[in-house]
């Protein structure tokens, strides 16, 4: 791993990988996460990614594209404890298997630059068939997470939890918000961005093009960069009394999700002992809940522990029948119980650490986990999936009680099925 100062607020990090045939090219900017910005510069990649001034349309994109042997752009945005992050990204051919001579990695990333620093906008704004098409996407996005009551269930309890911050929201914003997007709203939080994100250009490939990190530099000149820092997420504290809230449904399996906060966020290193204390809770068929709720007591359909380290909380989130929800919180309670009495055999201690393992090995296997692995870590210098592994390697019995101790049940979400004409 490489990692250099590039300018004030811009940092490259260059990861030497030669399991690829690809270039693996990423440009993060990192913002406040805040409630009145979140849509707008949600949308920012989607549209960004689309179109730019020299190829103002996708038939003109997609054949450039065509013509640097498929090479494929893209942007997403996504939160990071209390910030934002909006990524575009480029994966390119590797120069030395394209015939003539073609600097394809080049190609590729002032493509890619084009896209961030040249948009196609006319008098201060991002034209209204590009904003208003991807506007429509999103939304389309947003209306359908109600059809998978899983992922909604856990974006309620998470709205919930956060009603009082950023966080609460969809890592898109909410679709009020996002149908209010104009192309000038939109021209004025791309300014905002260049000059006040954090950067970090992350390279994944078998070398470091020549001069990469120069160009970005240049780019940036003369744009009056401000970048501001990256704030330490505050955790929440847990309610004094659980909230509980049901909504009735058209549905016939319910959905019981229940939140937990701690007070501990930070690195990964900091953390780590976290990260096993949730898989042995609710990770792999070693875990309580697995072995006990859904298989022992068979008390749901499904029953998983999802930590969010960055920001200080952890989901329980399963599939019940109606008529064992209360039967099945209690039990997830229980468990978290045992395992705060030390009720972990070394065998499932074992068996979770290596499954994490394998899990953070296999990092090495894909160019777009380990990058999304690198631009989701915000410590000045970034912990890479082996230190990570050093990190779990060393946790103990006493440090997942630890983790068990730490955490307070906040919330309590439910979805049961609308009782229908007839039923008592």
């Amino acid at each position: 791993m490489e990692y250099i100062n590039i300018a004030n607020g811009v940092k490259g990090l260059f990861i030497e990988n030669n399991r690829f045939s690809t270039t693996h090219i990423s440009v993060n900017l990192y913002l406040p996460l805040e409630t009145e910005t979140v849509a707008v510069n949600a949308l920012l990649p989607y549209v960004l990614s689309s179109c730019c001034e020299d190829y103002p349309d996708f038939s003109a994109l997609n054949l450039r594209l065509s013509e640097l042997y498929g090479t494929d752009v893209g942007g997403v945005a996504d939160k990071i404890g209390d910030t934002q992050v909006l990524k575009f990204f480029s994966f390119s051919v590797e120069d030395e298997l394209i015939p003539d001579a073609v600097k394809l990695t080049d190609e590729a990333c002032s493509l890619l630059f084009s896209m961030i620093f040249e948009p196609s906008v006319k008098n201060g704004s991002f034209l209204d068939a590009d904003v208003e098409r991807e506007k429509r996407l999103t939304l389309e996005k947003i209306a359908g997470i109600i059809n998978d009551k899983r992922t909604y269930a856990i974006s309620r309890i998470t709205a919930e939890m956060y009603k009082d911050e950023a966080f609460g929201q969809l890592k898109t914003g909410s679709y009020e918000a996002v149908s209010k997007i104009t192309g000038k709203d939109l021209f004025s939080a791309w300014k905002e961005a260049i000059k006040s994100a954090q950067i970090r250009i992350q390279v994944i490939g078998k070398k470091l093009p020549d001069g990469l990190f120069e160009r970005l530099k240049e780019k940036l000149e003369g744009s009056r960069r401000a970048p501001l820092e990256i704030k330490s997420t505050t955790p929440k504290k847990a309610n004094s009394e659980v909230c509980r809230i049901e909504e009735n449904m058209d549905v016939s399996q319910g959905k019981l999700v229940m939140g937990f906060c701690t007070d501990l966020v930070g690195n990964d290193k900091d953390t780590a002992f976290l990260a096993v204390f949730a898989d042995l809770f609710g990770g792999g068929p070693y875990s309580k809940l697995f072995k006990n709720v859904r298989e022992k007591y068979s008390l749901c359909y499904y029953c998983a522990a999802r930590p969010n380290r960055t920001k200080g909380y952890l989901l329980v989130d399963s599939g019940v029948e109606p008529e064992n929800a209360e039967r099945a919180e209690k039990e997830i309670l229980n468990q978290l119980e045992d395992i705060k009495n030390g009720d972990i055999s070394a065998d499932d201690l074992a068996a979770s650490i290596r499954s994490i393992k394998d899990s953070l090995i296999c990092l090495n296997d894909s160019q777009a986990a380990l990058d999304n692995w690198y631009s989701m870590r915000l410590s000045e210098t970034p912990v890479s999936p082996e230190d990570y592994i050093s990190a779990i390697e060393s946790v103990t019995l006493k440090d997942v009680i630890k983790a068990a101790k730490m955490y307070t049940l906040d919330t309590v979400y439910k979805i049961s099925p609308k009782q229908r004409k007839g039923e008592n």
